[in-house]
This record gives structure tokens, C-alpha cells and sequence, in this order.
């Protein structure tokens, strides 16, 4: 597993430490994220750069002590070194409202990391980016059950337009 998705897995297990909710199955309601992530969405938003196919990573089914997890990563094609680029989405779902992930627990386990939480309006309530290992990390909340989180690494690229293009997807992908 390459360094940038270890931080997505990290940023979206140890904000819910403690907190993976007891489930019976979920198979009819685990998500998908490369369902989710269309390669449109990020094309558009990252153009003129063409991108590889979804890669799906890391996927934790639901049982009756984890909620489901998913991850689709794109890579830049083409593009070598600095101006290389990636975008992930992380999806977990809990069974429940009770057993699902607030937006404070979130943000407390991004502090843990040493990263500072901020509020992103217009993606819902509790929504928020951090700079984490080098790359930007959009959270965003439907409910107490979907956490998505969008990630992106551009060295190329600074915080504030990465940013951008990354909420860009995140509304593209929650209107679905």
C-alpha cells in the first residue's frame, strides 16, 4: 500500500477509533467507492490531466464489529514525478444513526494526527479539509452514517485549488 493511501486509511480509522459500530450485515447498503468517484467528475475537475482507471483499495466488509469501508484512488496518466497526481475517496458506512461517526469524533481524531480541522460550508453540516501527509483531505458528512472523505496529493498544485477541485468532486459525488 503506497504511502498517500495509508494516510486516507489512517485519517479515516483513527478519527473513529473506538467507535466501529457493532453491525449485522450490511451487504445491501455497503458502498462502493468507485462506484461513487466517477472518472468524469475528476477529469473535469483536474483538466487538462487524463487520468488511469479507479483503483480500488482498501475494503472492509461489514460485520458485527466493523462498519464498511471502501477506497478508489485515480492517478494521474502521463505525468511524471512533481506534477503527478492523485484523488481518492474513502467511504464508511455504519449500520446505524447510534453507531455511526460524528463529525466532532472526527475532527478529534484529526487533531490526535496533529492536523488542524476546517469548516468547509456549502458540503453539509459538520463538513471540514485538513493538510495531512502532504495531501488535502476533504471530510464530509451524510449523517451520523456516510463519512466520505476526498483526498488529494498535487505537489504541483497549492492547498487552496486542490481544495477547490476536490469540493468540486465532493459536490458532483454526493449528488448522485
Amino acid at each position: 500500500m503506497n504511502r498517500y493511501r495509508r494516510w486516507v486509511l489512517w485519517g479515516v480509522v483513527a478519527a473513529g477509533v473506538g467507535q466501529w459500530p457493532a453491525a449485522a450485515a450490511l451487504a445491501a447498503e455497503e458502498q462502493n467507492a468507485c462506484a461513487m468517484l466517477q472518472k468524469d467528475d475528476v477529469e473535469a475537475a483536474f483538466a487538462p490531466r487524463k487520468f488511469g482507471p479507479g483503483k480500488p483499495g482498501v475494503t472492509v466488509k461489514a460485520t458485527a464489529s466493523r462498519a464498511a469501508v471502501s477506497s478508489c484512488t485515480y492517478t494521474s496518466r502521463g505525468a511524471m514525478g512533481r506534477d503527478r497526481l492523485s484523488v481518492t475517496l474513502g467511504v464508511r458506512r455504519a449500520p446505524s444513526d447510534a453507531k455511526g461517526t460524528t463529525s466532532e469524533a472526527a475532527r478529534a481524531g484529526a487533531r490526535q494526527l496533529k492536523a488542524t480541522p476546517v469548516n468547509v460550508a456549502g458540503l453539509g453540516d459538520g463538513a471540514y479539509w485538513v493538510a495531512l501527509g502532504g495531501s488535502i483531505q476533504l471530510n464530509v458528512f451524510r449523517g451520523r452514517r456516510e463519512w466520505l472523505t476526498f483526498g488529494s496529493r498535487a505537489a504541483a498544485l497549492n492547498d487552496d485549488v486542490v481544495l477547490a477541485r476536490i469540493t468540486r468532486i465532493a459536490r458532483a459525488t454526493m449528488a448522485r
